[in-house]
């Protein structure tokens, strides 16, 4: 195990759960990307967002693909921003990561079972309803992950992962183009559509 002690030096980031879904198509570039907070602590507080680049290679989206952050809570969606999101690579990197400022979700529900078949995460805001479903969902599996194995290369990481063989982001009933491919995480072949559950940021001591 990566760790060791009973009690994990740093300071908590934020805590909750983290699904995400990343389609590419056949030349291995992305099509559309997702990612899901329902943080259960932060230094902001609770809330739930999601950050769905619709058109990742532009940095203006359109009505059927949007580039779009909704939350309830807009502190927590620009401490993730500043945080989080701006740490992973494939994210910052997005011509319109700059632009994206936080909308708010007037409903967020979930669905289904992550230890059935499917799941999904539903978000409405603004004149847009986005479903973020995955199936095919493989067995769980418990991560314990140091900061040079995570995207943001500055935590400590705990989770229960849960990665789907496929998966949807639709927009207002349509869903966007794109299939899911493959990653590897720590050593771990895995997809880019998980479910991260009971998932703990920590940032390591002298780092803050």
């Amino acid at each position: 195990m990566p760790l060791s002690a009973p009690i994990t030096p740093g300071t908590v980031d934020w805590t909750g759960e983290n699904p995400g879904i990343l389609l590419k198509d056949d030349s291995g570039a992305f099509t559309a990307m997702a990612l899901f907070f329902r943080v259960a602590w932060s230094p902001v507080g609770q809330g739930q967002v999601l950050w769905l680049y619709g058109s990742p290679a532009s940095q203006v989206g359109t009505p059927d693909a949007p580039n779009i952050v909704l939350a309830d809570n807009v502190d927590l969606a620009n401490y993730l921003k500043s945080n989080f999101v701006g740490r992973l690579g494939v994210f910052r990197d997005a011509p319109a990561f700059e632009r994206m400022t936080p909308c708010l979700a007037q409903a967020v529900r979930s669905s289904g079972d992550p230890m059935s078949h499917r799941y999904a995460e539903t978000i409405a805001g603004e004149g847009v309803s986005v479903e973020l479903v995955w199936e095919d969902l493989e067995r769980p599996r418990a991560l314990e992950l140091t900061p040079d194995q995570v995207g943001t290369g500055a935590h400590t990481m705990f989770t229960l992962l849960v990665a789907a063989r496929s998966a949807q982001i639709i927009v207002n009933g349509r869903a966007l183009p794109g299939e899911v491919g493959s990653r590897v995480q720590a050593g771990l072949e895995t997809t880019t559509a998980f479910l991260y559950f009971s998932e703990t940021w920590v940032i390591p001591p002298g780092t803050e």
